[in-house]
């Protein structure tokens, strides 16, 4: 049998410290556990913190967290619809007044890749453009004339943009509205035919109309240039010599678009 080991003494464990000391000592009566009642002699609690609405709530350190209020997200609405009195620049079967003359002003142009720009030219592409397109979820039109692309607003019937052809094209959207065919085919014939109709059916009648809301016809050698008293600057091409069957209504889509003056009855 092995000899037992002496006890130390004071002498051999001074410096030491008491392993007693190295722990920490616990309130159980912090969290009850569950089931068990709580203990009589628990120490009396300090006085919960009040405030001017009420005592504040006392939480256990591993009690659950308060709930915190929902975040609310706001959700993203659909844009406004455009307001009655605005202009739809193309669609010449728009039922509301009378749309806005053509507006140009040098301060809300927005001009890229252009180096010199003109007044008449910017009427001119915008008269008789080789091509038209819907951008901006139709808030505005492209006209496309050579090398220049102007972009008219439709609320106002301003000029916001002039672009060089390859820019506009560049940045032009795979899908678009050709507006250009819609105006042709909003100013189309009608089905009735002859005097009467909301579309001139002949030069003659056109010049007639013109003439009874104050245009002046000005000839050339190959095309001509119609203006009004009331809007100066503004002009449309006007052929002396039309080939094409579809001319009355082009011209009379052409004159709503800059003059914003409708000739159909």
């Amino acid at each position: 049998m092995a000899a037992t080991p002496p006890r130390p003494s004071p002498r051999d464990l001074a410096g030491r410290i008491d392993p007693a000391r190295r722990v920490t000592p616990v309130d159980y009566t912090a969290v009850p556990r569950p089931g068990s009642a709580e203990p009589q002699n628990t120490p009396e609690k300090a006085p919960a913190p009040s405030t001017p609405s009420g005592p504040l709530p006392r939480r256990s350190p591993s009690g659950p967290l308060p709930r915190r209020r929902a975040r609310t997200i706001e959700l993203p609405r659909r844009a406004p619809s455009a307001p009655s009195e605005a202009l739809v620049t193309l669609d010449a079967d728009d039922p509301r007044p009378v749309p806005r003359p053509l507006r140009i002003d040098d301060g809300e142009i927005r001009v890229v890749g252009i180096q010199t720009l003109e007044r008449e030219q910017v009427v001119l592409t915008v008269a008789d453009p080789e091509d038209a397109w819907s951008a901006d979820a139709g808030a505005s039109d492209h006209f496309l004339r050579g090398p220049l692309v102007v972009q008219v607003r439709r609320v106002d019937n301003a000029v916001i943009g002039a672009f060089s052809r390859a820019y506009a094209l560049s940045v032009r959207p795979t899908e678009v509205e050709r507006s250009l065919a819609i105006a042709e085919d909003a100013a189309g014939r009608s089905a009735r035919g002859g005097r009467g109709t909301r579309h001139p059916t002949s030069r003659r009648e056109l010049l007639e109309r013109m003439e009874q809301a104050g245009f002046v016809v000005r000839a050339g050698s190959t095309h001509g240039r119609v203006t009004h008293p009331e809007h100066p600057g503004l002009f449309v091409p006007f052929a002396s010599t039309p080939s094409d069957r579809r001319f009355t209504r082009h011209a009379v889509a052409q004159i709503r678009r800059v003059f914003g003056i409708d000739l159909r009855r």
